[in-house]
């Protein structure tokens, strides 16, 4: 029975098997390894390079004015706090980008072609191209520019399927249906160096969109953070322009510096009109009661009041300035109301209101509708008007308005019932008036005027230089702490991680048919292979022959000495521990598969035994594919076929070798029936005549994994032998060896292991017999010279080299 069960994949590691696959493979591994880098190399050759180019920003901002005056406080206090996301959403916007673009050559392209990949002339084109855009559909097609001569050129392009070609001069300009152009030119030797290697269309540009460029860019730009303590932001941006990639980062960090500053003093400068608008109104009227006073004085030659007089009008005045600040009020609360009615920006008139009420629910409505506002407006820098967030943020601020409403009516209506109960005060005090002289009266009158002009003037002059110095006081404390430079290494691709990383695939894909092969090997490599599966007798192992084998296999007679001639002898010795009486002796020699070297064996163990000085007869039984004739270069037209039908004599068939004591029987015609002949009487009597003549028959039966016609002989004969053959046969193949053991009760059944590379497996070489048929040999014989027990024994082609040793060395 088998001592273990055979199955498809490699259960146990083979170090020597692997190592023997490895190297079988080795010109697959150099061949992935080359494929893998051929690939990086190609991959880095057609793949444009990719530059990153960074800066960084610090953010601080700081309205200094409030440190002034306390005047619009929680407006510009939200400007200092932390607005650091708000800001990276800022920074990586597109209005941003766009108002950065601008300030850059990016609206056209330049591009000069090359060997392979083309190459943008960012800042450093031979030429500029002017244009007027007529048909936004030209937007980013490319124009195709080859040059005649220096002040000559050919332009073409393609529009809705329609190509356009024509020759124009330098320096005019070109009406096209979709455009206007006019090329200048820079550097005429640039391009004729150009366009010697490439022969048309050397250079073309395109005309870019700013706002698809701007969105473009604003999605690839990174922005992180630095350090959230120091509050600082890095701007990076890849592009396949070192010197665009930083122009474009230092223009974006640039606008973002002045953005902040921008907005803000956009607001003040809108308060700052209406005070303008407002204190020209009111020093126009400050002349007319000035002209008025002058005017009466010099009519009525008017003189000072009275005591009593300048009391009633010191209360009069009094009354008027309460009276004043109501109607100021009034007028802010109107003036809101009609800008919130137009549904204007009332952000100007919110802040003036929050100025006058430092307190109070107004004050808390304008704060906090002041508030929502700066949210908003930094939201649509963000998100769009359809966004979610927008229409949250839009309630938000309806409902602020609401509430605001209701407190300025109430407001409203407290001011007018306190403006009517002064205003029934003041009638009381003019009543008064009257029993004055009208004289005195009048003139009390025009100077009251007077006072509250001059109060009204005074103060808007007052407040304006309070929003002059806030404006002046207003700086953006961002800071850019590293601008960007350009920077010529590629970070894209990576030449030496790309290199190593397809040369290291290319490694372990090799290492991963080299495991698979392992695997799924089911080649015998070894005599110690077969014996893991089998319990039948291991004679021994043949050697390759390394060289072309010769028409006749009889290589024993060639050089006795060789490794090949000493493997048989070898097998011949061990031959004698199973059989050692002097009594003639038939062999039956098969395999499971033709290719097995069955017939090469038979004819060289044949030739082996025959140097012994014995007689020894090779029959040749395998009748449908017959061999033996041309082991030793016969006709085939007598043999054992004529001879198991009666047609021929044993005489007359059996030829001679070129070796003393060894003859042969061909097979002769191939018959119909070969089963019958070799299972047939007449073949039995036919060894036993043999016999007669001869010490040793051995005959090659036909291989019994093809056809079942040798079975019955191999069961008779005194012993059979099963031939294997090194990295050829199967290992399930040695199922047929245990079905003859267990099923067909063969006797004396051994196996030799043929075609055995020593060089691969590192074999010394060494042969062993161990039997089990009670012969008292349970333990193994070794037989045989390992590499370096003189060279007499070798042909110098089978002589091991230098590397071969040091596998020896090393056990491998």
């Amino acid at each position: 029975m088998p001592k273990k069960k055979i199955t498809s994949l490699n259960e146990d590691f083979d170090l020597k098997l692997f190592v023997s696959i490895a190297r079988g493979n080795f010109i697959w591994v150099i061949l992935f390894m080359f494929v893998s880098a051929l690939t990086a190399l190609i991959y880095l050759r057609y793949t444009q390079p990719v530059f990153e180019s960074n800066s960084i920003i610090k953010l601080a901002n700081q309205n200094k004015a409030n440190s002034v005056f306390d005047i619009n406080k929680n407006y510009f206090a939200e400007e200092s706090r932390n607005q650091m996301a708000g800001d990276m959403e800022l920074i990586r916007s597109r209005i941003l980008a766009k108002q950065a673009l601008v300030r850059l050559p990016v609206d056209i392209s330049y591009y000069a072609k090359g060997t392979v990949l083309d190459q943008e002339l960012y800042r450093s084109a031979p030429y500029n191209v002017q244009y007027y855009i007529k048909d936004s559909a030209i937007f980013g097609l490319p124009f195709y520019i080859e040059w005649i001569k220096q002040d000559q050129f050919n332009l073409s392009y393609t529009f809705n399927g329609n190509k356009v070609t024509a020759d124009y001069n330098i320096n005019k300009w070109i009406e096209l249906p979709e455009l206007r152009l006019k090329i200048t030119l820079n550097s005429y030797n640039t391009i004729l160096d150009q366009q010697k290697t490439f022969k048309n269309d050397a250079y073309y540009f395109t005309i870019n969109n700013l706002d698809v460029e701007a969105a473009k860019y604003a999605s690839a730009l990174l922005v992180g953070i630095v350090n959230s303590d120091a509050k600082t932001l890095y701007v990076r941006l890849k592009d396949n322009s070192p010197t665009k990639a930083a122009d474009i980062v230092n223009a974006i960090t640039t606008e973002f510096i002045g953005y902040d500053l921008k907005k803000n003093t956009e607001v003040t400068n809108k308060i700052l009109n209406f005070i303008d608008t407002t204190v020209s109104n009111i020093q126009h009227a400050l002349i007319l009661s000035e002209d008025s006073i002058e005017e009466f004085k010099r009519r009525n030659k008017f003189f000072d009041p009275d005591d009593y007089g300048n009391m009633l009008n010191s209360e009069m005045r009094r009354f008027d300035d309460l009276r004043f600040d109501l109607e100021y009020k009034l007028a802010l609360i109107d003036k809101l109301k009609s800008e919130m009615k137009a549904k204007r920006d009332i952000t100007t008139m919110l802040i003036s209101l929050s100025g006058v009420y430092k307190e109070g629910n107004i004050n808390e409505a304008t704060t906090e509708l002041l508030k929502l506002l700066k949210d908003k407006e930094q939201l649509l820098n963000e998100v769009t008007t359809s966004a979610p967030n927008y229409s949250f943020i839009e309630a938000a601020i309806a409902n602020q308005v609401q509430i605001l409403n209701a407190h300025i009516k109430n407001e409203e209506s407290s001011l007018r019932l306190r403006m009517a109960q002064i205003d029934k005060q003041l009638g009381q005090y003019n009543s008064t008036m009257v029993v004055l002289p009208s004289r005195q009266t009048e003139y009390a009158r025009l100077i009251r005027i007077n006072k509250i002009n001059e109060k009204f003037y005074s103060l808007l002059l007052e407040k304006k230089a309070e929003f002059a110095i806030t404006k002046a006081g207003y700086d953006s404390d961002n800071i850019i702490l590293e601008p960007a430079i350009p920077r010529f290494v590629p970070i894209s691709p990576n030449k030496p991680l790309i290199l190593s990383g397809c040369i290291t695939l290319g490694f372990f894909l090799s290492l991963g048919l080299i495991i698979f092969r392992y695997l799924m090997y089911n080649e015998i490599t070894s005599l110690e292979e077969v014996s893991l599966y089998t319990d039948a007798a291991l004679l021994g192992m043949i050697p390759k022959y390394k060289r072309e084998i010769p028409v006749s296999q009889l290589l024993v007679d060639k050089n006795p000495k060789s490794i090949i001639s000493e493997a048989f002898r070898s097998v011949r010795t061990n031959l004698q521990f199973i059989i050692n009486d002097e009594t003639a002796k038939v062999f039956a020699v098969t395999s499971t598969i033709s290719g097995e070297g069955k017939t090469f064996n038979a004819i060289n163990l044949a030739g082996v035994i025959a140097f012994s000085g014995k007689r020894v007869a090779i029959l040749d039984l395998d009748m449908r594919k017959p061999k033996i004739h041309l082991g030793f270069n016969v006709e085939n037209l007598h043999g054992m076929s004529t001879i198991l039908i009666g047609k021929d004599s044993v005489k007359n068939c059996i030829q001679k070798s070129s070796l003393p004591g060894l003859d042969f029987i061909t097979a002769g015609p191939i018959p119909p029936n070969p089963a019958e002949l070799i299972i047939s009487q007449r073949m039995e009597d036919l060894i036993q005549e043999l016999k007669l003549s001869y010490d040793v028959v051995i005959i090659d039966t036909p291989p019994i994994g093809i056809v079942s016609d040798g079975i019955p002989l191999i069961q008779k004969v005194d012993l059979p032998i099963y031939i294997l053959r090194s990295r050829y046969s199967k290992k399930m193949f040695i199922h047929n060896i245990n079905k003859l053991l267990d099923e067909s009760k063969v006797k004396h059944l051994s196996v030799i292991l043929n075609g055995v590379d020593t060089s691969k497996n590192g074999y010394g070489y060494g042969y062993g017999y161990g039997s089990s048929y009670g012969y008292g040999y349970g333990y193994g014989y070794g037989y045989g010279y390992g590499y370096g027990y003189g060279y007499g024994y070798y042909d110098e082609d089978d002589k091991p080299n230098i590397f071969q040793r040091i596998l020896k060395t090393i056990g491998l």
